[in-house]
């Protein structure tokens, strides 16, 4: 009896070691810049086809199969109350400590080639100086229960005339505030100042 219970244990626990994840997106960013400074990620996620039909039929009041505006707006609590509720999903660092995710706005959901694809903007502020302000963003979930892969390669990044920007990507690997994510996650590192 006490090595089957050992054996049961050992399994589950054998399990969570081995967390993978339930749900697939691609992500692809695009960092905001207003004449203060950094305001925001315009976020536009794929999901893969498994979550997405699930999804959709969890929203899907006609039973046509489509995504309509009105079933859209149904998704929006469930997927982004996380995001305006603890910060998740959007990470920006600056210094030793996360930026509070101010709004989320400009959301839409769409169905494309059977994948769900969200488009939202998450709102944040840190006002540029006459000196360097350095920040590292990343989009991913920590727990793994959502593999997020972004290419931050290829991230956009919207600033006016009157700031000088700077960023590339690199790994947050050795980045204390990210510890708990995957080491092959990507981060989008930058600077700014006023000219």
């Amino acid at each position: 009896m006490r090595k089957l219970l050992f054996a049961l244990v050992l399994a589950l626990l054998s399990g969570q070691a081995f967390a993978h994840p339930h749900v697939f997106a691609d992500v692809k960013v695009k960092i905001m810049y207003d004449k203060a400074g950094f305001c925001g990620i315009l976020n536009h996620w794929v999901f893969d086809e498994i979550y997405s039909a699930g999804m959709v039929a969890s929203v899907d009041k006609n039973g046509d199969g489509k995504l309509s505006a009105e079933e859209g707006k149904g998704l929006e609590s469930a997927i982004l109350d996380p995001i305006a509720k603890s910060n998740y999903y959007n990470y920006v660092q600056a210094g030793s400590e996360f930026l509070k995710v101010l709004n989320i706005k400009k959301f839409k959901a769409s169905l494309v080639k059977g994948k769900l694809v969200l488009d939202f903007v998450s709102e944040f502020s840190k006002p540029a100086g006459a000196d360097w302000t350095m920040l590292v963003v990343v989009v991913g979930d920590p727990s793994n229960y959502i593999q997020m892969t972004s290419d931050m390669e290829n991230a956009e990044v919207d600033s006016p005339a009157t700031l000088e920007v700077e960023y590339f990507s690199d790994a947050i690997d050795g980045l204390t505030l990210f510890k708990a994510f995957r080491p092959e996650i990507e981060g989008l590192y930058l600077r700014y100042k006023k000219k």
